[in-house]
C-alpha cells in the first residue's frame, strides 16, 4: 500500500461533515483557526441529506414521544408552545434557507406547507425546521466555506496513530489512495466515534448496560400527494398515524413487509411527504456493512410498498408515488467515546445542572429497545425542559488533543434520546469548534480547557446554555 503525506498541518481537523461537523468546522474557521473538514459524501449534512431527512429537531422544548400521543390521540399541534433550546449557528443556517425560501419552521408549529393547508400541522413536530434537501446542501457548504475552513469530499476516514497520548495523524482513504493527515486538535463528528475508536481511544456500542441499539432507518420521500385533501382528512379529526390505511394494506397483502402505522411529514415541494416511522427497521448494526447493505435493500423494497401499496389508501394518496429514498440509512445509535464525564439517564430524570453545560437537549426519550422506549413506557420524562450537555462528556479519556461532538458522545443508556437530535449536534459542534481555538491558545488538553471561557464566548456567540 502506497501512503501520501499530505505536507500542510492544520490546525483542526473535523471528521464528519454531519451537523455537529458543520457547526465545528464554521466555529473553529471564525476563531481563524486552520480547519480541514473531511467528509466522506460528496455534501455536507449527514443524515439531515444524505438520509433525506431535512427536517432539524429539537430546537425547542415541550416534545412527548409519539407513542404516547397514539395513546392519547393527541398531535403535535396540541403540545404546549415551547421555549427556544438551540440558537447560535444552527439559527443562523436556519434563517439563511428562509432568506431564501428554502426552509421553514423552527417556530412553534409552523410546517412545511402549512401556510396554505393549515391542517397539516397535525403532521409536524411542534419544534422542526424543515428545508429544502438541494438548496441545504449549498447552503451549509456555503457557511463552511465562508469561515474559512476548507472541506474535502469523497474521503473516508481509515486510521488514526497515537504517540504519547495524543492523536499524531490520521489516515484518509479516496480515490487518490491512502493519505495522512496532521493537526494539533481534532473532533471526531462521525457519528460513530471512529476517529475514536481507530486512534484506540476507548469506546463502547450501544446501551451501555446491555449493548442493545436503538432502530434504523432507510427514510422514504412520495410525491403527487393532494395535500389538501389530507388536510381536510386532518381537519375532520383523522388519525395522523393513519392506521387504518396500514391495516387495510395489511389485510389484502398478508405477508408483506408492510408497517403498522406511518409517521410522515409535509415537505417544502407542494405534495411531497417524508416517511419517517413506517420505515424502521432493528436488528441492524449499524458498523457492520453486511447489515447496512440488508437494511439498504429491504429500505427500499419497503418504500416501493408504501408508495405501490399503502398510501393509495391515505386520504390524498390515490395518486401518489415514490420520489425517493435515502442515499444513506439513519443510523440512531452505535459507538461512543467512554468520556471523562459521561451524561447519564439520572442526570436527566434529576434535572442535574452542570457547571460545564455548553449545550441544551430539549427532545424528549426516544431510543425504542425493540419495539419498548423505556422510559416512556415507565411514565418518566426529564426533570427540566431541557438537559444541559456537559462539556465534559465531549472529552474522550487517553488522549488530549481529541474532542467529540454529536451522537458519538457518551450520553449513556436513555439519555441519548435527547443528546443524539440533530439541533443539539449543530450546538455541540459550535462548542467543540470553540473548545479548539481555546485549547490551541493555552497551549492545553482539551480536558484542560476552561469551561467558564467557553462557556463566555459562546454565549457571546448566540448559543442557549441554560
Amino acid at each position: 500500500m502506497i501512503i501520501r503525506a499530505h505536507e500542510k498541518v492544520y490546525d483542526v481537523i473535523v471528521c464528519g461533515g454531519g451537523p455537529a461537523g458543520i457547526s465545528a468546522a464554521i466555529a473553529a474557521g471564525r476563531a481563524g483557526l486552520q480547519v480541514l473538514l473531511i467528509e466522506r459524501a460528496g455534501y455536507l449534512g449527514g443524515v439531515s441529506t444524505a438520509g433525506a431527512l431535512p427536517f432539524w429537531l429539537g430546537a425547542f422544548t415541550g416534545s412527548k414521544p409519539y407513542k404516547q400521543m397514539l395513546r392519547e390521540g393527541t398531535a403535535y399541534a396540541d403540545l404546549p408552545r415551547p421555549r427556544r433550546a438551540v440558537g447560535g449557528i444552527f439559527q443562523e443556517l436556519c434563517d439563511a434557507l428562509r432568506a431564501i425560501g428554502a426552509g421553514v419552521g423552527a417556530g412553534p408549529c409552523q410546517v412545511a406547507q402549512g401556510d396554505v393547508y393549515p391542517g397539516l400541522g397535525r403532521l409536524g413536530c411542534h419544534d422542526e425546521f424543515t428545508f429544502d434537501l438541494e438548496a441545504g446542501k449549498r447552503v451549509l457548504e456555503q457557511a463552511v466555506l465562508a469561515s474559512g475552513a476548507q472541506v474535502l469530499y469523497y474521503s473516508a476516514l481509515c486510521g488514526a496513530q497515537m504517540e504519547q497520548g495524543e492523536i499524531s495523524c490520521i489516515y484518509v482513504s479516496n480515490k487518490a489512495g491512502v493519505t495522512r493527515y496532521r493537526a494539533k486538535a481534532y473532533i471526531d463528528c462521525t457519528g460513530d466515534a471512529d476517529l475514536a475508536y481507530f486512534a484506540g481511544v476507548p469506546t463502547y456500542t450501544g446501551d451501555v448496560a446491555g449493548g442493545q441499539v436503538a432502530s434504523n432507518s432507510l427514510v422514504a420521500h412520495i410525491e403527487n400527494v393532494d395535500s389538501g385533501e389530507m388536510a381536510a382528512y386532518l381537519d375532520a379529526g383523522g388519525d395522523p398515524f393513519f392506521r387504518a390505511a396500514c391495516q387495510k394494506a395489511m389485510d389484502e397483502h398478508p405477508g408483506l413487509d408492510l408497517p403498522d402505522h406511518l409517521l410522515i411529514f409535509p415537505m417544502v415541494q407542494p405534495g411531497v411527504f417524508m416517511v419517517n416511522a413506517g420505515t424502521f427497521f432493528t436488528g441492524y448494526d449499524g458498523l457492520d456493512p453486511e447489515d447496512m447493505t440488508r437494511l439498504s435493500v429491504r429500505g427500499r423494497e419497503r418504500a416501493r410498498l408504501l408508495a405501490d401499496i399503502v398510501f393509495k389508501n391515505v386520504p390524498g394518496g390515490k395518486n401518489s408515488r415514490l420520489r425517493l429514498t435515502a442515499n444513506w440509512p439513519g443510523v440512531r445509535e452505535t459507538r461512543r467515546i467512554v468520556s471523562e464525564g459521561a451524561l447519564t439517564e439520572e442526570d436527566l430524570l434529576s434535572g442535574r445542572v452542570f457547571p460545564d453545560s455548553v449545550a441544551l437537549a430539549a427532545r424528549h426519550f426516544d431510543l425504542e429497545r425493540g419495539a419498548v422506549q423505556p422510559f416512556h413506557d415507565k411514565n418518566l420524562s426529564m426533570k427540566r425542559d431541557a438537559a444541559q450537555i456537559p462539556y465534559s462528556c465531549m472529552v474522550p479519556k487517553q488522549c488530549g488533543n481529541l474532542l467529540a461532538a454529536g451522537r458519538c458522545v457518551q450520553a449513556d443508556g436513555q439519555a441519548l434520546g435527547p443528546a443524539r437530535i440533530m439541533a443539539t449536534c449543530f450546538a455541540m459542534g459550535q462548542a467543540a469548534g470553540t473548545a479548539a481555538a481555546l485549547k490551541l491558545a493555552a497551549g492545553c488538553a482539551f480536558r484542560d480547557v476552561d469551561y467558564a471561557a467557553l462557556r463566555a464566548k459562546l454565549l457571546a456567540a448566540g448559543a442557549i446554555l441554560d
